[in-house]
């Protein structure tokens, strides 16, 4: 296995790890789902709020070369991926899941009988409705080192997303009984 997928299948169980805290499960994406833009699914079992199994669709990078610096993760994503990220349209909400990794891939996991150590970290970014860009390669995402990618953040966002589409939800059903009403 190349260095490449071992960061990718790494970043995969380090992403389940912290979603399974949380009780949610992970779905990786099949190549279709991937050359799109989505890595993973991220799926609430059950009911948040008024929304069934609210979903989260994540790209993954995992990276050696992220520069951090004034409270900001930076890390360059090609052109492509940015594109796909900041689209407004989508109707599942999307974000972009930067994990770290020491150079030495030795240091990525530390086991013993007392604990089992992974590292370094992941942080998260919601890019859309950034502005397009005219870069040609890659574009310089900045990600506030407070978007730490946590149980605790994963679901501060479902819970977000599930709020998000009740909102649509009753926005259409107001939109229904509108048109409703008004054929009547």
């Amino acid at each position: 296995m190349d260095e490449n997928t071992k960061k990718e299948e790494f970043s995969y169980g380090y992403i389940k790890l912290i979603c399974s805290i949380s009780g949610y499960s992970v779905e990786i994406s099949g190549r279709p789902r991937d050359n799109s833009g989505i890595d993973l699914t991220i799926i609430a079992p059950g009911e948040i709020g008024d929304i069934d199994s609210p979903i989260i669709e994540a790209q993954v990078k995992c990276t050696t070369l992220a520069k951090e610096n004034n409270g900001l993760v930076k890390y360059p994503l090609k052109v492509e991926n940015y594109n796909k990220l900041i689209n407004i349209k989508s109707f599942v909400p999307r974000i972009l899941i930067v994990v770290l990794v020491p150079h030495n891939i030795s240091n990525w996991l530390e086991i013993s009988e007392k604990e089992t150590i992974m590292k370094k970290c992941a942080y998260w970014a919601s890019l859309k409705g950034k502005k397009p860009t005219n870069n040609k390669k890659t574009v310089t995402v900045e990600i506030p080192k407070e978007n730490l990618f946590t149980p605790e953040a994963i679901s501060k966002l479902m819970q977000q997303a599930a709020k998000d589409r009740a909102k649509l939800f009753n926005d259409n059903f107001s939109l229904e009984e509108q048109i409703k009403n008004d054929s009547t």
